[in-house]
């Protein structure tokens, strides 16, 4: 090492006298001198010690002094170093020329006077000063440029939508490369380990790089880019042997010189920002890279804060899509059940960006209810294996078909017949029971599915599970209502058992009076044939008559689903009142039919309907059970309603309605009776809002109660 203020000389010479002469003449002139003399000892004593100048003999027993000098301004470490080559034997022009070619900066020829080798080092260190000011200076205005371009960069990258980030990437990306002198720049972005969004830049009369992240290209690069290694080469002579696809890849594209980045934001690799030199090679220093680092950490920002806000975003958009889906399916009537949740699973399929999809139900017995497909995606019945897993509650993932087992032959044909290849299905639970399940695929290229598919899916099944739930629910619920609603008629017939009897006895009886007349014609001497005629009449007569009660007490009496009819509504409360009629003389109670001329009809189900003004009409006799003085009457009253529907009336002289009971008697199980199970009014108020009418009741001025409800008038119909 040279002692403070004193300048270290190299001596390079194989011959000792001459080596130890020039010695002499620069420690006299104040130099500190080490001697080499081999052409290897001097490229290790360069690296190491760091002289100020080297003088260098061309003649080297190993390696030549031109091939030395060449190869010590080839190294980035030495290259600065001043070169100054002396011979006693390579002393023409052309040699003078070879050696100032391969990277000398003076050449001198023995023999040299002592003088002017202390002049020529002298010169040529003030020279190599002046360069190195030149240098300093160019580094801080290059600093300088890097500061500015550091933070234009930076700048043009913060407060930037995420829907402008990769337009503000890409604007940063051709200002870096501009600075650095690149043919070639670009940004690979990673997502879950897999590159997905590219931005390039490249002059317009130069192609774009190669995604150095494809591992198949690349295999060595993109391997130590995952572990968040830099992979830089000045030439591509320096790549390892391990790297030989890489090399023969750079080679195919052209690239010479190479740095790539791997971008972090305090978490695993985002993404890779790369440069390349293709018209020359270039060297990427220590210092550089370091610098270069600290740009990317700009580059790793805009790349988080942009996954952030495009994943807040997607998770707004979805929470808006389940929000929207499940509101759509929340309160779908039993009518409307199959387009709504075809309209749903449409939505499904758009919105997750798969080409097919399929909603299976299954029963209670866990057999397959029925399906809903889009795009005709999906027959349940050439599926077994699948839906055998969807009904134990298992997931099924697939990316291709030759994944299904054996025992799925059946299904693995029919996707092959279909050219479907689905990679989810989804088990629907409700409580602890599967109640279906939900399908995705697609057609075409098989793709696997990322777990923000599944995520997705089973919240998306969660309201299709609820959906179906309730549907199953109501579905249950209707046929309780049913049994109820025929438990009520049934009941309501009992309460006219003697009522019917009469009915029933009335025909029985004239049957029996005209048959044993006829027997008697016929017994005569002279058999009347008119007389027997009309006998015969009669019984016919009678017959329909037992034969009309017997089917209204059938169709009362029959379990069935709500059967809408247009129907004239007088006719269908005349049939109940023909019912009631003995039990109302039986109660010594007047009964009276009001019914308005040109009443239009009707849309119901007359059985259902005749069971409300049956439940109606027996409520008003019961009412007036007790006496109360007075006449006793009951009024079955039709009337208009209002243009769109008819009324019907039922109003009594009993009891009234006591005022603290008021909306209450309507519900189940309340009743004011020691007897009853306060199920008649619930019941019919059920069946008029079923039918889209209202049910209601007042006390009259004179006295009693009047219950009314409402029919809407069949528009299709007519009158």
């Amino acid at each position: 090492m040279a002692e403070p203020g004193r300048h270290l000389i190299l001596n390079v010479d194989d011959y000792e006298p001459g080596r130890y002469a020039r010695t002499r003449v620069l420690r006299s002139a104040g130099f500190d001198v080490l001697e080499a003399a081999t052409g290897t000892e001097t490229l290790e004593r360069v690296v190491s010690e760091r002289p100020a100048l080297v003088l260098l003999d061309v003649n080297l027993p190993d390696v030549s002094g031109y091939e030395v000098c060449r190869r010590l301004k080839a190294d980035p470490r030495t290259a600065a170093v001043p070169v100054i080559q002396i011979s006693a034997t390579f002393v023409g022009d052309a040699h003078r020329a070879e050696g100032l070619e391969g990277g000398a900066d003076g050449y001198l020829t023995e023999p040299i006077d002592p003088r002017v080798l202390v002049a020529s080092v002298n010169a040529l260190l003030r020279l190599h000063r002046a360069e190195e000011a030149l240098l300093a200076s160019a580094r801080r205005e290059e600093r300088l440029r890097f500061e500015t371009l550091l933070s234009e960069t930076s700048a043009g990258l913060i407060h930037v939508s995420a829907s402008d980030i990769d337009a503000a990437l890409a604007r940063g990306l051709q200002q870096v490369a501009t600075f650095l002198g690149a043919d070639r720049g670009s940004l690979d972005e990673y997502l879950e380990g897999r590159p997905t969004v590219r931005i390039s830049w490249a002059p317009p009369d130069m192609e774009e790089s190669a995604p150095v992240t494809d591992a198949d290209q690349f295999p060595w690069a993109a391997e130590r880019l995952r572990r968040g290694d830099v992979v830089r080469f000045s030439r591509i002579e320096e790549l390892p042997e391990e790297a030989a696809i890489d090399r023969a890849s750079y080679q195919r594209v052209g690239s010479r010189s190479h740095l790539s980045l791997p971008l972090r934001a305090g978490g695993p690799v985002l993404g890779v920002l790369s440069f390349a030199s293709v018209r020359g090679e270039r060297a990427w220093p220590d210092e550089l890279v370091d610098r270069l680092r600290l740009l990317s950490e700009a580059f790793a920002g805009a790349l988080e804060r942009k996954r952030m806000e495009l994943s807040l975003g997607e998770r707004v958009r979805f929470e808006q899509f389940l929000s929207s889906l499940s509101t759509a399916l929340g309160n779908v009537l039993a009518a409307d059940f199959d387009r709504e949740i075809q309209r749903a699973l449409r939505r499904v399929v758009d919105f997750l960006g798969v080409d097919g999809g399929s909603l299976i139900e299954f029963s209670p017995e866990g057999g397959t209810t029925r399906s809903w497909a889009i795009e005709e995606w999906m027959d349940v019945g050439e599926f077994p294996w699948m839906t055998t897993r969807l009904q134990r509650g298992e997931v099924v993932n697939f990316s291709q078909v030759e994944e299904l087992p054996d025992e799925a032959a059946v299904d693995r044909r029919n996707y092959l017949n279909r050219r479907g290849k689905p990679q989810v299905a989804m088990p629907l639970v409700a409580g602890h029971a599967v109640v279906g399940g939900l399908a995705v695929g697609t057609v075409g290229a098989e793709r696997a599915r990322p777990d923000e598919l599944m995520q997705q899916l089973r919240v998306i099944g969660e309201i299709f599970a609820n959906a179906l739930s309730r549907k199953r629910a109501e579905a249950e619920a209707q046929q309780l209502r049913r049994d109820l609603t025929h438990i009520g008629r049934v009941s309501a017939m009992g309460e006219l058992t003697a009522s019917l009897a009469h009915e029933l006895s009335q025909p029985l009886t004239a049957i029996l009076a005209n048959a044993q007349a006829a027997q008697r014609l016929l017994a005569a001497g002279v058999v009347n044939l008119e007389e027997v005629r009309e006998a015969l009449n009669d019984i016919v007569s009678d017959d329909k008559r037992a034969g009309d009660v017997i089917s209204r007490l059938r169709a009362l009496l029959k379990k069935g689903d709500l059967e809408r009819a247009s129907l004239d509504l007088n006719e269908t409360v005349s049939e109940v009142a023909r019912l009631v009629r003995h039990d109302a003389i039986i109660r010594n109670v007047s009964m009276q039919l009001d019914l308005a001329a040109d009443l239009p009809r009707v849309s119901g189900d007359r059985v259902q309907l005749q069971q409300v003004v049956l439940n109606l009409a027996l409520n008003g006799l019961e009412s007036m059970v007790e006496p109360l003085g007075g006449d006793r009457a009951l009024v079955i009253r039709t009337l208009k309603d209002d243009a769109r529907a008819v009324r019907v009336e039922i109003e009594d002289s009993g009891i009234g309605i006591d005022d603290t009971h008021g909306d209450r008697i309507f519900q189940p199980f309340y009743t004011t009776k020691a007897e009853g199970l306060g199920m008649g009014l619930a019941i019919s108020r059920t069946i008029v809002t079923g039918h889209g009418g209202r049910l209601g009741a007042a006390n009259n001025a004179h006295g009693g109660a009047t219950f009314y409800f409402t029919v809407p008038v069949d528009m299709e119909g007519g009158r």
